[in-house]
């Protein structure tokens, strides 16, 4: 299995220029929590719903709401966005995306074909992509199998044994 196959393809991406506001909109339209931001093809930053908290001011701020959008209206998502982007190909193993997010305890990765961002895979993608693996919205049997010790053939001889029970 490719990343590619659980990638959300349809990824959204932003200009370096774009206000913080612009890009909080377009996460909540699109009901997406994050931004790879591209300058002339480029992957140069990713902006989540985290670096824009982490640079917003706290709740105990004594700014208004008003002060507060017009701090959001001024400052670009380059002001907020994360520089170190991990990022994965396309053609990559599923298990290799998983074990990139697991090592740097990151919950993203755009993905990469050509130089370009062509998706971007999630945890919520990988959970997907377990789900469909063990068939879990589907009828019928789950039969786990342990092979104490693997040798050519073993496949076909629990094959043989399974036959008949079904």
């Amino acid at each position: 299995m490719s990343v590619r196959d659980f990638m959300s393809g349809n990824v959204i991406t932003v200009p370096p220029e774009t206000k913080v506001s612009v890009a909080v909109n377009i996460m909540k339209e699109n009901n997406i929590h994050r931004l790879p931001v591209i300058n002339d093809g480029e992957l140069v930053g990713l902006v989540t719903q985290g670096t824009i908290q982490a640079a917003s001011p706290s709740k105990a701020t004594s700014l208004s709401i008003y002060e507060y959008n017009y701090l959001l209206n001024k400052m670009t998502v380059t002001d907020v966005m994360e520089t170190t982007v991990r990022t994965i190909n396309a053609a990559d193993f599923l298990e290799d995306a998983i074990y990139e997010m697991r090592k740097y305890q990151i919950g993203v990765l755009p993905v990469m074909s050509d130089g370009a961002v062509v998706g971007i895979i999630t945890n919520n993608d990988i959970l997907d992509a377990f789900l469909d693996v063990t068939d879990y919205n589907e009828d019928g049997t789950v039969v786990q199998v342990f092979v104490e010790k693997d040798r050519t053939g073993v496949i076909f001889d629990i094959g043989k044994i399974m036959a008949p029970k079904f």
